[in-house]
């Protein structure tokens, strides 16, 4: 796996990651809701989670239906949706704990990964901002989520992975009014190149004007799934393909 950011305490590190294309099955598919072959995702995951000092048996995954709602998971939730599709968080698309070595993971293929941290809090959280999400406002909703874990907004960051970037995702109306609605502010710092009732736009900046309404310090990844041949992207042929970004807090030794 890619080792993306980390944020440190003086007791513990908090590691994002985001797996990568690979010459192994499928190009290192681990989508388990692709029509794969699940035995041989399931190697893929093992093979990416033990390069990382991981265990897989530890992970949470969930299954992401483009909308807004999040999931604080812990300890009993160990091994969800790690080899199973059927075992994992249902109709989910974030996923927030406390838990020490529990890695939580959520797939994409042009999809906005955000990763959320409050180091001083000891609270992670990830999250899977399609259109949908991003508009629904995923960022207020994992916000919420820490808020019951007693995390204010200005102590998170984000972080935003790999993604579709502006000048290769052009949208419609529909889009555009949505993301409006949402924050006209956000309008202003995304939309690009508008003409006919469409335009380009940046789903990761849409998401940061979110987290920075909130007081939320936000960091760019400034990778893009489309331009980065490491990374799946839908729209360049990976239908059948998805990579992980995966969010752990481990304690130091």
């Amino acid at each position: 796996m890619r080792l993306l950011h980390t944020w440190e305490t003086e007791t513990y590190r908090f590691r994002a990651y985001v797996t990568t294309r690979t010459d192994g099955h499928n190009e290192g598919n681990v989508g388990l809701h692709v029509g794969d072959d699940p035995e041989r995702v399931v190697v893929n995951r093992e093979q990416f989670f033990e390069a990382a000092g991981l265990d897989l048996a530890d992970s949470v995954w969930a299954d992401q239906v483009h909308q807004t709602n999040v999931e604080i998971v812990g300890d009993a939730d160990r091994g969800k949706g790690a080899y199973r599709y059927d075992e994992t968080i249902p109709a989910t698309d974030g996923l927030v704990t406390t838990a020490d070595s529990l890695p939580l993971a959520l797939v994409f293929a042009d999809c906005v990964p955000l990763f959320f941290c409050a180091k001083d809090h000891g609270v992670i959280g990830v999250a899977h901002a399609g259109w949908k999400g991003t508009v629904g406002n995923i960022v207020s909703s994992m916000t919420d989520a820490f808020a019951t874990l007693g995390v204010p907004a200005d102590a998170i960051d984000m972080f935003v992975g790999p993604a579709i970037t502006a000048e290769d995702y052009e949208v419609d109306r529909r889009v555009l009014d949505a993301v409006e609605a949402v924050s006209t502010a956000a309008y202003e710092a995304s939309v690009s190149d508008e003409r006919a009732g469409h335009a380009h736009l940046s789903l990761q900046r849409v998401n940061e004007t979110l987290a920075t309404e909130r007081n939320i310090e936000v960091t760019q990844s400034n990778l893009s799934t489309v331009a980065d041949r490491s990374f799946f992207s839908y729209r360049n042929g990976d239908a059948k393909r998805r990579f992980a970004a995966v969010l752990v807090k481990e304690k130091k030794s």
